[in-house]
């Protein structure tokens, strides 16, 4: 947004939608050709796969990009977390090729769905009967970037966020926050607590 209230203390503003990875890439090379560039992030968004992208094709610092896909794509993360042993919720991916058959699995409801790769809960709801379980899938699927949705089973319990660090194989958990979730049937966050109130079962 070249209004943005940012945009005034940049030392270089680039309008570039976070999207266009390839976009991102160009203008990174153009600054490590003129000046250097030592590195790139991102900070309250989702778009660690664009900074990962960015990142590796240009040799800096960063995690590899098929790594941050697998973090961000829900399905891709649900799929790694089944075949390496993580408990997880069981879940089927839909593009719009086959989300006709979204309602013949026997699911057990309610169930989540989710657009696999947005981000601020867009298009994730919770669905508590088979009827209407197409209509809430095809609308998830209008928030996905690349028209892919997850159903997955709804796990009741209280939600919350995770920083961590992974350093030479070993994760440092940094901080846990409790979501504080409203407007069901939809996941809207409106604030968190950190540190945590729950117990040590959760925070030990």
């Amino acid at each position: 947004n070249p209004r943005a209230p940012g945009v005034g203390q940049a030392d270089i503003f680039e309008q570039v939608d976070l999207k266009d990875r390839e976009k991102l890439r160009e203008r990174a090379a153009f600054h490590a050709r003129n000046g250097g560039l030592d590195g790139v992030f991102t900070a309250g968004t989702d778009f660690s796969a664009s900074v990962a992208y960015v990142a590796e094709s240009l040799g800096l610092p960063g995690i590899p990009y098929e790594t941050a896909l697998n973090a961000t794509d829900k399905s891709r993360m649900r799929r790694l977390f089944r075949e390496n042993g993580v408990p997880s919720p069981d879940f089927r991916s839909y593009t719009e090729r086959n989300i006709r058959e979204v309602t013949l699995p026997a699911w057990t409801y309610p169930v989540v769905v989710k657009p696999v790769d947005n981000m601020g809960a867009r298009g994730v709801e919770k669905v508590m009967s088979p009827e209407e379980l197409r209509s809430r899938a095809e609308k998830a699927l209008s928030f996905s970037r690349s028209g892919a949705v997850i159903v997955e089973e709804f796990i009741p319990g209280p939600e919350f966020s995770l920083d961590a660090l992974v350093y030479r194989g070993k994760v440092h958990i940094c901080g846990i926050a409790d979501r504080h979730i409203f407007f069901p049937p939809y996941f809207v966050e409106l604030g968190h607590t950190m540190p945590t109130r729950a117990g040590a079962e959760v925070a030990g």
